[in-house]
């Protein structure tokens, strides 16, 4: 049973949204709970296929009263998101946002396999492709909201409430001075000289030179569809307007965030998905964000870097399963050498360069476990870590 289901009140709100459009009524015939605690989604059966809809949709509920994890102010976002990508393609239609019912309706992408299927199978050249198409999906997203920054903020003010509570990588000098604190009292290389470059990034970050976009914010593999039309993306509720780098950047971070496995990806794969990145990037008239890519990149995986940084405390505690110690130190010292690997081709990033290494390498020596024995790669590259994107 979801812990968040759809009332009869929700029920009627949502029949009589989609009878305003058939012109007639429309009953539900089934109902089938497709999400989980951090994600009560449910699909509906119509007794008709709604024009430019189809036969079923899914409603996602707001999962709290409050303005904690899930309250009004992610779901606000997810609406907005949709609504500003509806010409790229590669996500889901908004159908009806009820902020009062806490109700958002979807049009239904369908049950396809995600990316996270395709990385625990056993077909490598499937996955390698899966996650091409993933970057040729975040591509598209990117190119088709270049520029349209007005007309997502409009989305946003139409509900005259909260869209801000809970953004991922919305931060300013308070996470530099947090992660500073954390770097002196667990005995951690502070950042010291780093300080006045990291004023730089946040200021390129507010606004990038190669122009803002719709970013995802949380392209965990969990939320993309591997559609017979490409892979779409779901998942909106961190969506937000700004850099896109934050995106572009876990083409090349094996999803630090996500844990349930934590793995990597072969370096070809990852060199395959940048690629069909950039061509999207180019096929969707966006060649304003490849001007200064290599910098573009480094300032993403930089913010996403920071971010992430600011668990120093919990990645210290010595009151942890060893199981929980070794990934996430090791997911933190993996994503530390990818950034460096990143951010090399640069020069606006020295100073956190040399402070991010010096950090890396206190930590593998204070935890040798974060590197030993080494990340393991995603299970459908385990037999064969050679192959290449492809097509996606």
């Amino acid at each position: 049973m979801p812990a968040h289901p759809l009332t009869a009140e929700r029920l009627a709100t949502i029949r009589a949204a989609l009878s305003r459009i058939t012109g007639d009524g429309v009953a539900v015939v089934s109902s089938q709970h497709v999400g989980h605690e951090w994600a009560p989604v449910t699909r509906l059966e119509l007794d008709r296929a709604v024009p430019g809809i189809g036969p079923t949709v899914l409603v996602k509920t707001r999962r709290v009263n409050g303005a904690g994890h899930g309250g009004p102010a992610y779901l606000r976002r997810e609406a907005a998101a949709l609504r500003t990508a509806a010409r790229s393609g590669v996500t889901a239609r908004a159908i009806l946002m009820d902020d009062a019912a806490g109700l958002l309706v979807q049009s239904d992408l369908g049950a396809w396999p995600t990316l996270q299927e395709r990385l625990l199978g056993r077909d490598p050249t499937a996955a390698a492709r899966a996650m091409t198409g993933m970057a040729t999906t975040v591509g598209r997203l990117h190119a088709a909201t270049l520029g349209r920054d007005a007309e997502h903020a409009q989305h946003l003010a139409a509900f005259a409430a909260d869209v801000e509570t809970g953004q991922s990588y919305a931060f300013g000098w308070e996470a530099w001075d947090e992660i500073e604190q954390a770097c002196a009292d667990t005995g951690l290389p502070q950042g010291g000289r780093a300080r006045q470059e990291f004023g730089r990034l946040l200021r390129r970050a507010a606004a990038p030179g190669c122009g803002a976009v719709l970013t995802h914010l949380d392209l965990n593999p969990t939320n993309v569809l591997l559609t017979p039309d490409g892979a779409r993306l779901v998942d909106f509720e961190s969506s937000g307007f700004g850099h896109p780098g934050i995106d572009a950047c876990f083409l090349h971070y094996p999803f630090p965030h996500h844990s349930a496995p934590w793995a990597v990806l072969p370096d070809a794969v990852v060199a395959s998905a940048d690629a069909a990145y950039r061509t999207a990037l180019s096929a969707g008239g966006a060649a304003r964000i490849l001007e200064n890519y290599d910098q573009m990149l480094a300032d993403g995986a930089a913010i996403a870097l920071i971010g992430r940084l600011r668990r120093l405390r919990l990645i210290a505690e010595a009151d942890q399963t060893p199981a929980d110690g070794r990934r996430r130190r090791g997911q933190i010292v993996q994503q530390i050498r990818t950034f460096l690997r990143i951010a090399e081709p640069t020069h606006d990033l020295s100073a956190v360069q040399e402070w991010i290494r010096a950090l890396m390498e206190t930590m593998v020596s204070r935890w040798p476990e974060s590197e030993n024995p080494p990340a393991p790669l995603f299970p459908a590259f385990a037999a064969n870590p050679h192959v290449t994107g492809g097509a996606s």
